[in-house]
């Protein structure tokens, strides 16, 4: 999870009743700033962004893999491929997901998916929040073993304690496609946690993560995470999760590790 620093403050002006919110302290009212993070001691226009970065976009790309294993199973693996472009207050991003797994020392792919998402940030004082839609198409072969077209629809909350911690909330509802063969459940799914930056480059979290099934008669997964994000020279990051499985209706172990870059 990408975190952002954010300090806040309150102004009530004597003239008036109205609350003036002004978190970057630019002198523009939060509501119509489209440039929130702005440095204290950059000039900016009307709109709240640097004169040379009006309207400007932001583009992240990101690679990854997860792992997926226990004591008892072969593993399985995931690349992940991730390419997002922030637009203002606008978060469009799209996403690959290439699941296999391995069977007596053969790899087998079992799921090839794409995923499209657009969201939209609201901030307000210390709480950031976004509503994301989104959609998944599956590329498999075979369509009797994976589902098409999944739509979903989530929401997650960031509250900054302070300007090192916040606490976070993501909970997500999936319409699920079916395949020729099998009708899937929708479901629900959430991760709560609380996260610190210990160094202007480390943020660590702590997360509680469920999410149902949406096969019929299998337990929901629940588990706890530790994500750490760490920033790199040149705009470059990397992040790295590791979570352990609560019960058994899934892998005991998963560890993820991304790198990424922003232009």
């Amino acid at each position: 999870m990408k975190f952002l620093p954010i300090f806040s403050s309150l102004f009530i002006l004597s003239t008036s009743l109205l609350a003036f919110n002004d978190q970057d302290i630019d002198g523009v009212d939060d509501t119509h700033d489209l440039c929130i993070n702005t440095p204290f001691d950059v000039i900016v226009d009307e709109d709240g962004c640097p004169y040379n970065k009006k309207n400007s976009g932001k583009f992240i790309f990101q690679i990854g893999e997860d792992i997926s294993f226990n004591s008892f199973s072969n593993k399985t693996n995931t690349l992940n491929l991730f390419l997002n472009y922030n637009y203002k207050k606008w978060d469009f991003s799209i996403s690959s997901s290439n699941y296999n797994a391995t069977n007596v020392n053969t790899v087998v792919d079992t799921e090839d998916d794409l995923y499209l998402t657009v969201g939209y940030l609201f901030q307000k004082n210390k709480l950031n929040s976004k509503i994301s839609v989104g959609t998944k198409f599956a590329f498999m072969d075979d369509d009797s073993i994976d589902r098409d077209n999944d739509f979903f629809i989530s929401t997650n909350f960031d509250y900054f304690i302070n300007p090192k911690q916040n606490i976070f909330l993501y909970y997500s509802y999936t319409s699920s496609g079916d395949s020729d063969k099998t009708d899937y459940e929708n479901f629900h799914s959430l991760s709560l946690g609380t996260g610190y930056a210990f160094t202007d480059k480390w943020y660590s979290a702590l997360s509680y993560n469920y999410a149902q099934s949406p096969y019929q008669g299998t337990k929901s997964y629940r588990a706890l995470s530790w994500f750490n994000y760490y920033v790199l020279p040149n705009d470059f990051y990397i992040s790295c999760n590791y979570a352990r499985t609560l019960n058994n209706s899934s892998y005991d172990h998963m560890i993820s590790f991304n790198i990424g870059v922003k232009f």
